[in-house]
């Protein structure tokens, strides 16, 4: 089973630029107005429609990926802003009732990415002096 998502976006090829070096994998359709990512071990069906109007309306809409640990998450945002994404580390916060460690980056359509792992389960759902998921990454 596959989680299926489609996004509209401001511009296809912008995008794949920037979904290629996020998901490490190369679409599996492309066309003028389309794009379509399976990214390997993501459980994750995710297709772009270029429909500017609609994607400036959903601009600043929070997704995210969860990695295993540490390690990964270093390796993610290393990766990353070696490809020129420019990740903005956030590090610790407690969001969702769980520590997390994470950081944010954005795409060429305004959609905002955390990426992160769950460091253990809290009773506290968010810190208030450290948002969780802060409007400008």
């Amino acid at each position: 089973m596959r989680f299926h998502t489609s996004l509209p976006v401001i511009d296809v090829a912008e995008t794949v630029a920037f979904y290629r070096a996020l998901f490490e994998a190369e679409p599996v359709k492309t066309r003028s107005d389309y794009a379509k990512f399976l990214p390997p071990n993501a459980g994750l069906n995710i297709s772009f429609h270029e429909l500017p109007d609609a994607a400036r309306a959903l601009s600043g809409l929070h997704v995210g990926l969860e990695v295993a640990g540490e390690a990964e998450l270093d390796r993610a945002f290393e990766r990353l802003t070696a490809a020129g994404l420019s990740p903005r580390m956030q590090g610790e916060v407690t969001c969702c009732y769980a520590r997390q460690h994470k950081f944010w980056l954005t795409d060429p359509s305004g959609y905002r990415w955390e990426v992160y792992y769950v460091a253990e389960d809290t009773d506290e759902k968010t810190d208030p002096a450290a948002p969780c998921c802060p409007q400008s990454p």
